[in-house]
């Protein structure tokens, strides 16, 4: 059907189709010799025609057309088939005034349909310089048979009528920036026709640029043979070293020599030759492969040929037509994909066959193309979709030093070369295909983070180049945010034939991919669908991991003290816990912290808890930094990140924000903030440290962490405080592998100096009230240590011989069970005791009860409960002891007290009626004095005799 629009006064060749990169061309043939004279007029096409035949049917010996009975040729069953090898005649004709065309043809280009290619593998070549020739009308003849892929019809005008000329058009050499060239001489001129492969679709355009104008054009047409050496067109071959001019092909007789001319058999269409045994048929030996294959997708829309041209007179207005039918109205629409075979095959295996390591990988796809002249090409791979065995992941140990490409690195959609940085390649890339004679070779490469076409974490390019295109194929990898099982599809590949694709990702210390933690045997899973049906073929490719399949025990390695080891000086503190590959997976940590290893609350702002939970504390709430080592392998990813100190956390007074930012650390990827948060523990009774961590994140959107190692420096100034007691201790730590096994471990600690510390504390204890005989009166003891000295150890008062324990007051002391329910009877109140600690922003202040020991001493024992930003519970055991043979004194003994620095504390205890010491004798009549030994956390002793202040001599006001 020929067309009524178009632009371009050039035939077309159509390549044959290729996928996945290299497709060798389409083809337009333009015949234009251009003929100079005419109207300065934008081209305009008079009719325009696009032809697909399918060769007729031949017998056995395929030299012999098989006849229906009427004597017409039997044509195949299926016209418009999927993947078949047809002719392809493009055709256009201008209208003319005074038999002269008004405008003179200087390009033509035709786009054939997506899927439409051709191929010049094992089709001869002919030397350009041979077709263009040296004397003129010789042009040509040197062409090996061979070479000849088609032929051409021109018609030329003029004043005093028309020329008809048909020519050989010949498959010619040509360089690495293109993938195939066409040709054809006619009276010494050579016209060229270049396919080229669109960018973005990856269809072939074809065309001829800057025609030669010789003689003005009228009419072209220019037929490509589906198989160039089918013996059927051997009555339209050119003999080599032969120059025909007489006859259908050459036009009139100019020198003829004998033996050179020959004649299409009457009846025979011209498109096809008939070997005849009046005819002088060419014959050649050459392999009989496709040049072209129609797509093998098919559709109820017809394909589409877009043909287009312009004029010497008005360059660059283009008359442009669109054909979805052929000269006869057939509309271009593609049957029988059910016929079209595929039968691919593929492979994936990683690179290391070790557990819990680092691997690369190589990925192989395998389509046959049997390259069956009269059959049908296998279907073009639309889909590749991969399925890891849960276990292979993403490794972090890639990030270190990795970059990624930009969709303007990239460039989609684009015929230019990628500018991706180097550091962004993951592996190579090689393909085979039968449309080149050598394969396409190229990058895997990382795409930039959500700004890739998928939007997705993770994106792959593939590209290749070819004969003057780059082939762009973007994947799209998925991730399981739970297991971290990886699937990465590539889908809409170009509609281009392929016989193997072979991808190769890194190897080493920073291959993209981990091997699973455990030996055995995996499976991938691998879906290939074609174009030309939806059900896709699935392959499934094992592998075998059995290296390193000895499980190694959770054993980690534990570190942690001090850095500045001087007793009762601050210090910065360290932690690292670490692991080897094969061991179990990290997933809680407790690490409790020797009596007296403490720091200064009072110096940092708390974070509060909206700021803690999404890392992003102020400055002034950082007490110091952490880092860990993520991935597999002997090079794994660090990253760093920020320790701020917190209000209460689950049930703790204070807590840990610790917050790990992964943009520009890990590579080129963001995955957010880490946060891990850790409540600070205080036990009551000796005030050690206790930091228990949240769970440790294991994978992050989809990235199995594998963390290696996890450190934290407490570095602030003036911030951790080493204890005053220089006796061997440990740092304990219990850590919980993420299936369940634990480690518990310890590190010894212990500080120097602490013998250079002084211990003089004061201490002060009055009585108030009725100095009496049988009276009960109020105690007050204050107690003051100086600043840089050792803590206090033990604290013993030994009351005067004049007071000792008032048993009436003691009938309703607080069990245990009731304490630390805090469920005390009033009754059991002593008193109240306040402790100030440079440690602590307030001080800790409580109740001091008689609380019941059950029965380990006669006496309960005197507890103060301080509370406040911690909670602290100070015991002091009651007993008498022997002064003399008849005299025994009331003592009190605080045998545990925390080595922690207390500045003041003050313990009072109630008089009267609720009273718990009696006078045996008038505190007047004597001075009363109290024995205080006191030593230190260094061991050094502070003894005193101490005189009690009374109210005796103190006069009460008189009432008016």
């Amino acid at each position: 059907m020929m067309d009524e629009r178009t632009e371009g006064s050039v035939s077309i060749v159509g390549f044959r189709r290729g996928k996945l990169l290299s497709l060798i061309a389409g083809l337009l043939m333009i015949a234009g010799l251009m003929g100079a004279g005419g109207a300065h007029a934008a081209l305009s096409f008079q009719s325009v025609g696009i032809g697909l035949n399918q060769p007729p049917t031949t017998d056995a010996s395929g030299t012999n057309f098989v006849l229906n009975v009427d004597g017409t040729f039997v044509t195949p069953q299926f016209q418009r088939q999927a993947g078949s090898h047809p002719d392809l005649t493009v055709s256009f004709s201008l209208p003319t005034s005074d038999n002269l065309p008004p405008e003179s043809v200087r390009d033509v280009d035709v786009d054939l349909p997506v899927g439409f290619a051709g191929g010049t593998v094992g089709i001869a070549e002919c030397d350009p310089a041979e077709l263009s020739g040296i004397g003129g009308v010789q042009a040509g003849i040197n062409c090996p048979t061979a070479a000849q892929v088609g032929i051409v019809e021109i018609h030329t005008a003029s004043g005093a009528g028309s020329t008809q000329v048909k020519a050989p058009v010949y498959n010619l050499q040509h360089g690495p920036d293109v993938p195939a060239r066409f040709g054809f001489n006619w009276l010494g001129v050579m016209s060229t026709i270049t396919p080229r492969v669109r960018p973005g679709d990856y269809g072939i355009s074809s065309g001829s640029f800057a025609i030669a104008q010789v003689q003005p054009i009228q009419s072209v047409r220019v037929t490509l043979w589906g198989v160039p050496a089918d013996p059927i067109h051997d009555s339209l071959r050119a003999k080599q070293g032969k120059f025909l001019i007489d006859g259908p092909l050459y036009g009139p007789a100019v020198g003829c020599e004998e033996g050179c001319s020959f004649s299409a058999p009457v009846g025979i269409s011209p498109l096809y030759g008939l070997l005849h045994p009046n005819g002088s048929a060419t014959t050649t030996d050459a392999p009989a492969v496709p040049l072209l294959t129609e797509p093998t997708a098919c559709s109820d829309q017809p394909l589409a040929f877009v043909v287009r041209g312009d004029s010497w007179e008005e360059p660059g207005v283009w008359d442009t037509r669109t054909l979805t039918a052929d000269e006869s109205g057939v509309p271009f629409t593609l049957e029988g994909c059910e016929r079209v075979p595929f039968d691919p095959t593929a492979n994936a295996r990683p690179l290391a066959h070790a557990a819990d390591s680092p691997t690369g990988l190589d990925a192989e796809v395998n389509v046959p193309q049997p390259q069956d002249p009269h059959g049908i090409s296998p279907a073009d791979v639309r889909k590749v979709k991969m399925t890891f065995p849960q276990g292979m992941s993403v490794s972090p140990s890639s990030a270190a030093g990795l970059g990624a490409c930009s969709p303007a690195q990239i460039g989609l959609g684009t015929n230019e070369a990628p500018s991706c940085p180097a550091s962004s390649d993951l592996g190579t890339v090689t393909i085979d295909t039968p449309l080149l004679a050598e394969p396409l070779e190229g990058r895997m490469i990382l795409a930039t983070q959500n700004d890739n076409p998928f939007h997705s974490l993770i994106a792959l390019y593939l590209v290749a180049q070819g004969p003057g295109f780059y082939l762009k194929l973007p994947g799209k990898v998925d991730l399981d945010q739970n297991t971290g099982q990886l699937t990465a599809t590539f889908d809409n590949t170009p509609q281009l034939p392929f016989s193997r694709l072979r991808v190769h990702f890194n190897g080493g210390p920073q291959a993209p991919l981990s091997t699973p933690l455990r030996c055995g045997t995996y499976t991938t899973r691998i879906e290939l669908t074609s174009w030309a049906s939806e059900s896709p073929v699935t392959q499934e490719s094992p592998f075998e991991i059995d290296e390193n399949c000895t499980p190694k025990p959770f054993n980690p390695s534990f570190t942690a003290g001090t850095t500045n080891p001087q007793g009762g000086q601050y210090s910065p503190f360290t932690f690292a816990l670490t692991r080897e590959d094969g061991m179990p997976l990290f997933s809680r940590i407790r690490t409790a912290l020797p009596g007296g290893l403490l720091a200064n609350i009072s110096s940092v702002q708390q974070c509060g808890e909206a700021q803690a939970a999404a890392g992003s504390c102020p400055v002034a709430s950082k007490i110091g930094t952490t880092s860990a080592l993520a991935g597999a392998g002997g090079l794994p990813l660090p990253v760093s990140g920020s320790v701020y100190l917190t209000g209460p956390y689950k049930g703790a007074p204070f807590g840990l924000s610790i917050a790990v930012p992964t943009a520009g650390q890990a590579g080129p990827f963001d995955l957010g903030d880490v946060v891990v948060r850790a409540g600070l523990y205080i036990d009551p009774s000796d005030t050690h440290v206790t930091v228990s961590a949240d769970p440790l994140p294991t994978i992050l959107q989809g990235i199995p962490l594998r963390l290696r190692q996890v450190a934290v420096d407490i570095d602030r100034p003036q911030f951790t405080l080493n204890p005053t007691n220089c006796d061997r201790k440990a740092i304990l730590g219990s850590f919980t592998a993420l299936e369940g096994a634990t480690s518990d471990q310890s590190v010894p600690f212990q500080v120097s100096g602490c013998d250079q510390l002084g211990f003089k504390p004061k201490l002060k204890i009055s009585l108030k009230g009725n100095m009496n005989r049988t009276k009960n009166p109020a105690l007050t003891a204050t107690l003051k240590a100086p600043k840089g000295e050792a803590n206090i150890a033990k604290t013993t008062v030994i009351l005067p011989e004049a007071q000792y324990i008032d048993n009436s007051h003691i009938s309703n002391p607080c069990t245990r069970v009731q304490f630390y329910a805090g469920d005390c009877p009033k009754g059991s109140i002593l008193g109240k005791a306040t402790a100030y600690s440079p440690l602590l922003d307030k001080p800790l202040s409580g109740p001091v009860y008689f609380r019941s020991n059950g029965g380990a001493r006669e006496l309960p024992d005197l507890v103060a409960d301080l509370n406040g930003q911690i909670h602290v519970t100070l015991v002091g055991f009651i007993d008498s002891v022997k002064t003399g043979p008849e005299t025994s004194r009331v003592r009190t003994r605080f045998a545990n007290v925390p080595d922690a620095p207390v500045s003041k504390f003050t313990i009072k205890l109630a008089g009267g009626k609720k009273g718990l010491i009696e006078n045996s004798r008038n505190l007047c009549s004597f001075t009363p004095r109290a024995t205080v030994q006191m030593t230190g956390q260094n061991g050094k002793a502070h003894n005193t005799n101490l005189k009690l202040g009374t109210s005796c001599g103190k006069a009460k006001p008189r009432k008016k």
